[in-house]
């Protein structure tokens, strides 16, 4: 009788139990690869293919946001068959993509994000990212370039000069960009109030460095309208960093990978990366290689 009682706690016990969640790393980083894809300013060589199929080996993320491919055929010329890939669908070369690599084991979730296209600019990709128990959410994204430290609320750029066209084409990019802001602040509520652990990761367009230099207001600077009152605490790596692409030829960055605490709880310390090409600045290599070098940083999920 006793030892039947026993066996019976027992299982009752193995019933209950839960294995706990361990963690694993994982890299994610964001490359920008410039017009990687069927228009005529790709005029890149099998030799160029291969310089950055390279760097993809060299890189060895595990998750990588994706800018400027038009799909999952032209990603792999540079990643080959190691990853699955996620794109956006709107009709243009430059696609907004996520390469998740195959032995990751990410059980993945991915859908488009259509209300960044305020105004014929690309959407974002919302992938949710599942491991070990663990969870996190990311939005890859490449926002509306032109309008890298302009000041973005209404009467500023209302009051932009438009006398050439020049001029006409930054006060077009900052009135897009500043469009932008309401739903990416949407998507960041969203996950916010739903207390997941996120990041938004791609090509911002934007130097947050200058942001918080000019100490812009909530409605000026596109940092201060993420991290707003709502939000605080947001985080990034190269809002305090140097750019050393093609020898720093850009200080600033404008690619980022953006932490709400929950995320930025899962970052191992000092991971962040910036892969630079050991090849000598020229415009024509920048063309066939890419103006973006990759940026990463590692995670515990």
């Amino acid at each position: 009788m006793q030892k039947s009682i026993l066996t019976t706690a027992s299982l009752l016990f193995s019933l209950m139990y839960v294995a706990p969640s361990y963690s694993q790393e994982l890299k994610v980083a964001s490359w920008n690869i410039a017009w990687l894809g069927s228009h005529e300013y790709n005029k890149r060589k099998s030799s160029d293919y291969q310089l950055l199929a390279g760097y993809a080996k060299q890189l060895d993320a595990d998750v990588i946001a994706l800018q400027e491919v038009e799909d999952e055929d032209w990603a792999r010329k540079v990643f080959g068959n190691e990853y699955n890939f996620y794109f956006s669908t709107k009709d243009w070369v430059q696609r907004v993509g996520v390469a998740v690599r195959k032995s990751a084991n990410l059980d993945v979730v991915a859908k488009e994000y259509k209300a960044l296209d305020v105004s014929r600019v690309r959407h974002g990709m919302d992938l949710t990212l599942s491991r070990n128990g663990k969870e996190m959410k990311l939005l890859a994204v490449h926002l509306k370039s032109g309008c890298f430290t302009a000041p973005l609320d209404e009467k500023s750029v209302l009051a932009m000069a438009s006398t050439s066209d020049k001029e006409i084409r930054r006060k077009e990019a900052c009135a897009t960009l500043s469009k932008q802001i309401e739903p990416l602040e949407n998507w960041i509520d969203k996950q916010a109030k739903d207390d997941k652990a996120f990041i938004v990761i791609g090509d911002f367009n934007r130097r947050f460095s200058q942001d918080i230099a000019n100490k812009l207001s909530e409605n000026q600077g596109l940092w201060q309208a993420l991290d707003d009152e709502d939000n605080e605490a947001l985080w990034t790596p190269t809002a305090t960093k140097n750019s050393d692409c093609w020898g720093g030829y850009y200080k600033d960055y404008i690619d980022h990978i953006v932490f709400n605490p929950s995320a930025k709880n899962m970052y191992q310390d000092n991971s962040f990366e910036q892969l630079v090409f050991k090849e000598k600045y020229t415009k024509e290599l920048s063309r066939s290689l890419t103006d973006h070098c990759p940026i990463s940083i590692k995670l515990a999920l």
